[in-house]
């Protein structure tokens, strides 16, 4: 996506519950945290420290009603409210947790394990689990390659049971209030047209079967331990690849297998997983407004929650505004961000940095629920993959692997840019967060966020090439900090409305 410095700024953890309190703010004296990051490795020190800085916490600032002037201030007013937040996180992908397993002894795993998703790490709350093999795993696979077994009978999760399901259910031990989405790569090949698991489409008359196996795998992970908060149906309907599992299905496709299918099923059993619709890019928002918009002309509109997207495409979240203004009862979530060569340069430059804070923020300002990135973790290599080594990937954290580098220590870890970015977000906004107004340009980027327990967030980032003096303005106190040139800056503050 474009290029977009947004730096350091701003903070504001305020709130009481989910709504909205009015009145005046009293904030005299209170203390805001202030995290950064700087992007390496063009960018001065911050103040107070002698390197670049990765989600490092500096000196707290003080509200105060005489604050000095600034070149830019960020207003947080916690009287108009958004959307509410389900969370932030990644997927735990076949690769990711035979990396996790196999490649790290426990003590390595366990500090692993922490700081992705534990409370002194960056607490991730989001996991979107394939539903069998995608392009990140190590063989092509469903839950019922049986062809032909219409009843289902040897459907089985087995395949997942030795290192997904055990890495799933460690993150839900650090983290319990862990939302997990899961999305289809391909259903069966002998339920598709093309006979293969490598693109082609749903043949009609397995619709009732697809349903009844996404009922299965509903129940199968229920039953190890791990709910099911939503589904998708169908991991980027619109692509068809011979390169990996993938399967096609268009707006008609979709809309009779939710509303005639997949719904009924669901609710028959009284499961009440969310079925969300299109799981694809920012351009084409029209596919899933068709969906919805067929529900409810169907009178079926109870059975789908909503709409997912991607960023594979020069689009942006503004689509995501779109589909929320056309159907507001709907919600809106990021299921897939990956970053790799192409959108995060290895060669010394900000671009990366840049690319990812900026659609952080823009993605939460546009309505999504969530902000969910690919690979938990990869190998140097950018696999264990379907896809040749090397197919420009990144994962969030990096694991070398001894299979295929022996010059390292098998227990090798490094955390990416992805790793801090979303850390700014998902160590400081819970679940049940509520996004909140605060104003906003491309000189200084910004979102604002209320959490649950009456603290607030604010997470800013200044994109220029020098540093910014920024006022915070809350009611009528406020307070000033110098944000470095292409910084992120997390604030957060606990106060009561009087």
């Amino acid at each position: 996506m474009r290029k977009i410095l947004f730096t350091a700024l701003i903070a504001s953890l305020i709130t009481v519950s989910g709504s909205i309190a009015a009145g005046p703010v009293s904030a005299a004296g209170e203390q805001a945290e202030v995290w950064i990051s700087t992007s390496d490795p063009n960018t001065e020190p911050a103040v107070g420290l002698s390197t670049s800085a990765r989600l490092t916490r500096i000196g707290d600032k003080s509200f105060s009603t005489n604050a000095s002037s600034a070149d830019y201030t960020i207003t947080v007013n916690e009287g108009v409210s958004y959307q509410q937040m389900d969370g932030f996180g990644v997927s735990l992908t076949d690769s990711s947790t035979w990396l996790l397993n196999y490649k790290l002894n426990a003590t390595k795993r366990a500090e692993v394990m922490e700081k992705l998703f534990g409370t002194s790490g960056i607490g991730l709350s989001v996991l979107r689990q394939p539903m069998g093999s995608s392009d990140f795993a190590w063989s092509a696979y469903t839950y019922d390659d049986t062809a032909g077994d219409t009843s289902l009978s040897q459907f089985t999760i087995g395949r997942d049971l030795s290192y997904i399901v055990p890495m799933v259910k460690a993150a839900i031990a650090k983290n319990p209030n862990i939302k997990v989405f899961a999305s289809p790569w391909s259903a069966p090949a002998w339920m598709k047209y093309s006979g293969i698991l490598n693109g082609g489409k749903l043949k009609a008359e397995y619709y009732q079967t697809y349903a009844d196996y996404f009922k299965k795998y509903i129940q199968a992970y229920q039953a190890q331990g791990i709910p099911i908060y939503a589904v998708t149906v169908q991991n980027e309907p619109k692509y068809e690849t011979g390169a990996y599992p993938s399967m096609g299905m268009n707006e008609q496709d979709e809309t009779g297998f939710i509303g005639d299918y997949l719904g009924p099923t669901l609710s028959s059993v009284g499961i009440h997983t969310k079925i969300i619709a299109f799981d694809h890019n920012f351009l084409d928002w029209g596919f899933p407004n068709t969906v919805v918009q067929n529900l409810k002309n169907a009178g079926k509109a109870n059975y789908i929650s909503g709409s997912a997207f991607h960023h594979y495409d020069s689009g942006d979240g503004s689509t995501m505004t779109s589909m929320h203004n056309a159907h507001p009862d709907k919600d809106i979530w990021f299921t897939e961000g990956g970053f790799g060569t192409w959108n995060d340069p290895q060669n010394g430059t900000t671009q990366g940095f840049d690319n990812m804070i900026s659609e952080f923020i823009n993605i939460t300002r546009n309505w999504s629920k969530s902000i969910t990135l690919w690979n938990a973790a990869l190998d140097q290599k950018d696999g264990p993959a379907l896809l040749a080594a090397y197919n420009t990937n990144r994962g969030m954290v990096t694991i070398q692997n001894s299979d295929n580098r022996n010059d390292n220590p098998e227990n090798a870890v490094t955390y990416t840019k992805q790793y801090y970015l979303l850390g700014h977000f998902s160590k400081f906004v819970v679940p049940g967060a509520y996004r909140i107004q605060s104003n906003s340009s491309n000189d200084l980027k910004n979102v604002a966020f209320k959490n649950p327990d009456g603290s607030k967030v604010v997470v800013a980032y200044n994109p220029q090439t020098s540093a910014r003096n920024v006022k915070i303005q809350w009611g009528s106190q406020s307070f000033v900090v110098n944000v470095p040139a292409k910084s992120v800056m997390t604030y957060k503050w606990v106060g009561n409305p009087s």
